[in-house]
This record gives C-alpha cells, structure tokens and sequence, in this order.
C-alpha cells in the first residue's frame, strides 16, 4: 500500500516540530491545492455514505470477523513498527507496505461501513510511523481509503458469489472480478498520489512518481494475498489471525533485505569515492596541487588532440626556476617546498579553466594551453614569469628561523631578512608549428628554456625564434653574496 506521499521530499520527523505556517501546503499551486481538498471531500463523502447505508448489513459473523481483522492489523504494525521506519526512510519515492494484505480482504469480506472502520483504524496505527505533516498524511489516507473503498464496490456490486460454488464460470468470473478490483485499488491509490506530484512538479517524470516495477509488483502480490485472506475469511473468521504472523514474517524479510541493499549501496558509494580520490592523487603533485607527469600526458594529451581535431593551435610552456638548487642548499627543503606550493598557486591563478599545468619533475613546470597561439600564449608566459618573479614567500630556513624569499624582479629592502632568490626561465613552443603531438612540442619549448638558462635566464623565449633584452631592472638591487649574471638581471622575450 502506498503509504507516503511523492510530493513529501523532507525528512521524516515528529510532526509537533514544524508549525503549522511552516507547512509546504500553502506553498503549493493553486490547482494542486484545489486538487488535494476534491479528493478528501469526495472520499469522506464517499465514507460517510457507507457508514449510513451499510451499518444495518452488519451481522454477527461480520463483527467476528471485524476484530480478527483489527488484531491482525494491530499486531502487525506494533510488532513491525522500527522495520517500516527503517524501510520509509530508505525509500526514495513511493513506499509500499504490506498493509494492503488487510485493508483489500476487509473490501472483500466485509460490509462497507466496516471496511471504512478498517481502513481508518491502519492509518492510526501507521501515523507514528509515518510522521508527515498533517496535510500529507490526511491525502495519502484518503487515496488509500477511496482505492479501498472501490475496491470494495467492484467486488459486492458484481453480484457474483464469493463461495465456490462447484461451476467453472461463476468462479472463474469471480477471479476476474477479484483482479479487477486489486487493479483498482492499486490504480486508485498510487495514480492520485502521482497526479498531485505532477501538479506540484510538472518536470518530474512520471515513472518516478508511481513508484518502481519492483515496488509496484510487490503492491500487486499483496493485494493477491488479501484476495486470497478474504475469500479465507468468508468461510472462516480466523484467517486474519492465521495470516498475521507470516505477513510479519515476509515484512521483517522485506526489511533486512533493504538494509542489506542499502548496505551494498553504501559501499558501492563509497568505493567509486575511494577510485575516484585515488584517480586524482595518482594524477595530482601533492607539493603544488597541479597535476603530475602522469596527469599532465593524459589531460594535456587529451586537450592537443582535442585542439588538433578542431585545427585550433595549442601552446606549450616550459617553466624551470632560476638556480632553485642554491635555494634548497641555502635555506632548507622545507623553504624550497614553499616556493614550489606558491608557483602552484600562481599558475593555477594565472591560468584559465580549460589550460593544463602540471609539474614536471623538481622545479620544472609545464603548461598546456588550449585554442593559444603563439601571440595570446608568449604574452601568458611573460605574465607567469613577472608573477613569479615578483613572489613572496614567508619560510623558514635551516634553523627555522623565519625568512621571506623574494622574487628577483622585486627591490631589495632592509627591513628584515628578505632574499631576492626566485625568477623562472620559460620556453614556449606551438602546435601545428613545433611537431604534432604533446611531446613534440615539450621538446621544442624545452630546447627554448635552455636557450633562455644559457642567456641569462629569467626571460622567456620562443622556440626557434629571435630574441630582445627587455629593460632590464635595478642591477645594484642584487644580492651582495650571490653572483648575478647580465642575463639574469634582464627579462627577455622574443618577436614572431
């Protein structure tokens, strides 16, 4: 039986929690508003109705078999209270019980007025499991009384017998009847809780909101069971009280099955986070958080084939710090990991979201740049070199004591221990114009990084291209205890 409502998306929780202008129901449609109280006036009116003309039907054998029905119910729903909770709150659309057991054997074994004395009875009992909002509660259980309801008027306006009566097309006629009114039950009640979430939400669709094949076909065994308790009870009074301990059987299967499925999913999840968190450490340099070697030939392979396909150029930049041995030797790892962590954050700054960078191996650093040519990407290398050149980095040295290393194209200062140590040579290569493939082009702009080291370095150059000085910066502003080359003094670029 449909016990929840697909227009309910919270968390279940105790009703008295949420006040009664927090509701979602004055947040609904109008139309779904004007839906939801049709279907309630219609199926009290139909109730009231039952209780009035079918009250005098009622005889002794009837009664008996009221409250064996009653037990049955109560039994049940106390016993199997935790395990429907459990089961409601793992379920992501429509939840089925098995509650229809009872509700569609009272709709065939009993008069009208008790079948609605039935029905109310389960949604009591089922209200502290259910803790919904008082609104949703109340349509849910007025879909689940008219599909009972209905039921109940397929069967017993049939005319049909509900003995065997020993001739095969009064009793097979009783088996289509039988169908016909679980199919009605079960249309009743899942079709006008889907209607309202259309209403509600246009965009959802509508196989999500009636609920899977293997909930649905769980529904419709159900309801083959209660068929088969009220013909039971028509002979005999006792059949709820026969059949409430196997029902309680199949639910606590029903439950430790979702667990276990919930379990399975549980893990399923947390294995594809665990490949997914290893895909990215194995493609990631821990250091600056920009990709590895590995990472940088897949994504970078990836982003040339992809550029060569389109015919758009791709430029490669080869980034290698200046003399970053003598930092290591002077100041410490622990100062030379800073440095590299902070080129890390400067390319990832620098560069746009569709670019690869990576780091290459010790202080080398590569850059893929898509849709670039040599123009855009020579102008984004000389903005990475500025930056970098330019950087500060508060570390300590070997004796932990506090140092800020500076970048070469900054002035000296004398306010406190600040080294200019930090500048980057940088090579530029092109695809189509420097080789076909990844490869081919970090071989150009390699050859052109160490034609910029052998000039001097802290300059950018371009693979097989010419080179000019740059005006070069404050030569006296060098350190007094490191030797600096004319090169190295001057940033240096290069002209297509």
């Amino acid at each position: 039986m449909v016990k929840s409502s697909p227009t309910d998306r919270q968390p279940p929780g105790p009703v008295s929690r949420v006040a009664v202008r927090e509701w979602d129901l004055w947040k609904l449609r109008p139309a779904a508003l004007g839906y939801l109280f049709s279907v309630e006036v219609a199926v009290a009116a139909a109730a009231v109705w039952l209780l009035t003309t079918t009250a005098d039907t009622v005889s002794d054998a009837d009664w008996m078999r009221f409250v064996a029905v009653m037990s049955a119910i109560t039994i049940h729903l106390l016993i199997v209270r935790r395990a429907e909770e459990s089961r409601r709150n793992e379920s992501s659309g429509p939840h089925i019980d098995l509650t229809s057991v009872w509700t569609f054997a009272a709709a065939i074994a009993l008069p009208g007025a008790l079948v609605v004395l039935v029905t109310i009875w389960m949604r009591i009992l089922i209200q502290p499991i259910a803790r919904r909002q008082p609104y949703r509660f109340v349509f849910s259980s007025a879909s689940i009384l008219g599909g009972t309801m209905l039921a109940w008027v397929v069967v017993h306006l049939s005319g049909l017998s509900l003995l065997a009566t020993g001739r095969v097309v009064p009793d097979l006629g009783l088996v289509l009847v039988l169908l016909v009114a679980a199919v009605v039950n079960w249309a009743a009640q899942g079709l006008s809780i889907a209607a309202v979430a259309k209403i509600v939400a246009p965009r959802t669709r509508f196989r999500r909101l009636i609920g899977s094949r293997a909930d649905n076909m769980l529904e419709l065994s159900t309801l083959g069971a209660g068929a088969m308790l009220g013909m039971l009870m028509t002979t005999h009074w006792v059949g709820p009280l026969l059949l409430v301990f196997p029902v309680i059987l199949v639910n606590s299967l029903l439950y430790h099955a979702a667990e276990r499925r919930a379990h399975l999913e549980r893990l399923l999840r947390e294995q594809e986070q665990l490949q997914a968190r290893l895909a990215e450490d194995a493609h990631t340099d821990y250091r600056t958080g920009l990709l590895n070697t590995n990472g940088l030939a897949e994504y970078g392979g990836r982003l040339t084939d992809r550029c060569r396909h389109d015919g758009q150029p791709v430029t490669v930049l080869a980034i290698d710090l200046d003399h970053f041995k003598r930092i290591n030797d002077t100041w410490g790892h622990p100062a030379g990991n800073a440095v590299l962590a902070e080129v890390g954050r400067i390319l990832r700054e620098k560069l746009r979201p569709g670019d690869v960078a990576g780091r290459d191996g010790g202080e080398e650093f590569v850059v893929v740049l898509a849709d670039t040519g040599l123009a855009q990407g020579t102008a984004i290398a000389e903005r990475v070199r500025e930056a970098i050149g330019e950087m500060s980095v508060v570390t300590t040295d070997k004796h932990r004591n506090t140092v800020t290393l500076r970048g070469r194209n900054l002035p000296l200062t004398a306010d406190g221990p600040e080294v200019r140590a930090i500048s980057a040579s940088i090579g530029v290569a092109v695809l189509p114009d420097n080789g076909d493939c990844l490869q081919d082009a970090q071989h150009c702009a390699d050859a052109a990084l160490y034609a910029a080291k052998e000039n001097g370095r802290n300059q950018v150059r371009v693979a097989g291209g010419e080179i000019r000085l740059l005006p070069a910066p404050r030569v006296d502003q060098a350190v007094a205890d490191e030797p600096v080359d004319q090169g190295e003094a001057a940033g240096v670029t290069r002209t297509a």
